[in-house]
């Protein structure tokens, strides 16, 4: 009996996950860790703990594992672990009993435990996901559980096999992907690129496009699906394309055609921001629909909004009609839990931030372990952070959230102040309370951010020098210069003629020679003469780590563009005068031959262009 009832639900789930092109998976793009996940879930050695990013498609990853495992003749069971969290009521969706005793029941049953990190933000429920994924697996019933990197650290580390799932792989995931999503969205007559996939890559190589919008599963297919049916403008970010959400699915519904009332045109964002709230207060981003509209009401008449239940019915329905929502067996949650985050988060900046932020960095600072809490926090921070009338508030907010020497509230501040580097000061005394994973953190965030901002802050660093050796000699140092480098190994145990997958992204991306702004080349040229001017040659080891550093920047950010040419070969030359043993150990040479050869090729392409009087080019 707990078989059919959970298999029913698990089919509801599947169906909500399947949103592509029919029923056919065409609109889903194998991912590069699923082969060898499938095989050790069928082997059944161990559980399977797959660790993924937010958007980084771990929901998806389990819908094809289903599919594959059924393929087999087994029977997996995707349950989402919002089910086993209680209502107002006390009542689950599914108990660990129910499950386990559903699981161990069915010969050849395989439990595929989705969004377990929801479920690891308090101690009993964490104690509950453990308990029920040791049971399982002592009897040898398969587990594949999902999780967040933070959330995860939580699990024993003995507890299984981890495997991480990254972003989409630049050199087969992501072609494939963009191939499928111009398909699946884009009309036959649109006006689009003769080949989509290398404008989205050179897109990225420019830094138009930041690497998070490109490379992340959800926020690619969000892209394609807001613009259709024409091709994408390749000029977001992260936050832009959350506000092109906002703004062309809540504030209005932008979409066409036959399936679109004509009348559902109703601004829905106090709405969505009212559910969301209310979402966080009880918890759950899966609440039943009466639970979150009877609190949501609560919500609206706080703020003085006469919204009734029956309005918020109407307007659950609509933004379900619009893709926003996904109400399932009486229980809503948003599309994706980032969005709740950010639909949170704008209804909380939307109550004003000398209200609203003493309140939310009280609560952060007396439960930092709750990272439910704490994500829509930091949305909130990065969303007042751009308003400055609120920026005084988010100053001290941040300020406090750093006092507390707490590692999660002060990853929330890093990151806040990553998107905002006006609200603090680079202190040394503010950089005193900050671990190294922090500022791995910050220093990784900067470069996925607006250019402009990477390359003043580069800089700042540049000009502090009492600050930067704690970036450049902490013990995270290869990580955070590569940061996309899944390798345990340090630089120098790699074999001579080898690249990481890091280093192979960029050789790839400086021959697509593109002109980068101007103001980032100036201010990246001000960060390499201020720290040469500083560093003088009296510590070559260290001069190279800072060299390496601000070349990390200048490859990753410039991609050789023609009219940064010299200083970067200048650049270049400097890391390897400075001894064969640092090139050897940072593995340049290849970096360096294919960083000339790409603004050789820049400058042909520009001398070709001003031979045919192509002024256009310029």
């Amino acid at each position: 009996m707990h078989w059919d009832r959970l298999a029913r639900l698990s089919q509801h789930l599947l169906d909500d996950i399947e949103v592509g092109s029919g029923d056919d998976g065409t609109w889903y793009v194998s991912r590069d860790i699923e082969a060898a996940l499938l095989r050790r879930t069928v082997q059944g050695s161990e559980p399977q703990i797959v660790v993924g990013g937010a958007g980084h498609g771990k929901s998806t990853l389990l819908w094809s594992l289903h599919r594959a495992l059924q393929e087999q003749g087994l029977h997996p069971l995707l349950v989402s672990a919002t089910w086993l969290h209680p209502g107002d009521d006390g009542i689950r969706t599914a108990s660990t009993a129910e499950i386990i005793s559903a699981v161990t029941g069915r010969p050849g049953a395989i439990l595929l435990l989705d969004t377990a990190d929801l479920m690891l933000h308090s101690r009993s429920a964490r104690h509950d996901i453990i308990d029920l994924v040791t049971v399982l697996a002592r009897t040898a019933v398969p587990v594949v559980l999902t999780t967040r990197p933070l959330e995860g650290q939580s699990l024993p580390t003995n507890m299984g096999h981890k495997i991480t799932l990254g972003p989409f792989s630049s050199n087969s995931e992501l072609p494939t992907a963009i191939e499928a999503l111009t398909v699946e969205f884009i009309a036959d007559d649109s006006v689009m690129p003769p080949n989509p996939v290398t404008a989205i890559q050179s897109a990225l190589a420019r830094g138009a496009l930041v690497d998070d919008v490109c490379t992340s599963p959800l926020l690619l297919r969000l892209l394609f699906s807001l613009s259709a049916p024409h091709f994408p403008q390749l000029e977001l970010d992260v936050t832009g394309l959350y506000n092109l959400f906002w703004s062309r699915r809540i504030v209005s519904d932008h979409r066409s055609g036959p399936e679109v009332p004509a009348e559902d045109s109703d601004d829905l964002s106090a709405s969505a921001g009212f559910l969301a709230i209310a979402m966080l207060a009880l918890g759950t981003p899966e609440p039943p629909v009466d639970v979150v509209v009877r609190r949501a009401a609560q919500v609206a008449a706080s703020a003085d909004h006469t919204y009734d239940d029956v309005v918020l019915r109407r307007h659950v329905r609509a933004l379900t009609r619009r893709g926003v929502l996904v109400t399932t067996d009486n229980r809503a949650r948003f599309l994706h839990q980032t969005f709740f985050e950010f639909a949170a988060a704008k209804g909380l900046a939307n109550r004003g931030a000398e209200d609203e932020l003493p309140r939310l960095i009280a609560r952060v600072a007396q439960t930092p372990d709750d990272l439910f809490v704490g994500a829509v926090v930091e949305q909130t921070l990065i969303i007042l952070g751009a308003d400055l009338l609120a920026r005084p508030a988010v100053r001290a907010s941040c300020q406090t959230l750093i006092r507390t020497g707490l590692p999660y509230p002060i990853s929330i501040a890093m990151t806040a102040w990553a998107h905002h580097p006006a609200i603090l000061e680079l202190t040394t005394d503010m950089f005193a309370a900050v671990a190294d994973d922090q500022l791995r953190r910050y220093l990784t965030t900067l470069p996925l951010l607006d250019s402009r901002q990477f390359a003043e802050r580069a800089r700042d660093f540049g000009n502090r020098l009492d600050i930067v050796p704690r970036g450049t000699g902490t013990g995270t140092f290869h990580e955070i210069l590569s940061p996309h480098d899944s390798s345990v190994h340090p630089p120098d145990s790699r074999e001579p003629d080898e690249l990481t997958t890091y280093q192979e992204r960029l050789v790839r991306a400086l021959h697509h020679v593109e002109a980068r702004r101007r103001d980032l080349e100036r201010a990246t040229d001000e960060a390499y003469r201020a720290i040469r001017r500083a560093a003088g040659s009296k510590d070559d080891d260290h001069l190279g780590r800072i060299l390496f550093s601000i070349s990390r920047s200048a490859f990753y950010r410039l991609k050789a563009g023609s009219s940064w040419s010299a200083p970067g070969r200048k650049l270049c030359a400097d890391i390897d005068a400075h001894g064969d043993n640092i090139g050897e150990r940072f593995d340049l040479t290849r970096l360096h031959d294919a960083y000339v050869a790409a603004a050789q090729a820049a400058d042909d392409a520009r001398h070709a262009r001003d031979g045919h009087g192509g002024s256009a080019g310029r």
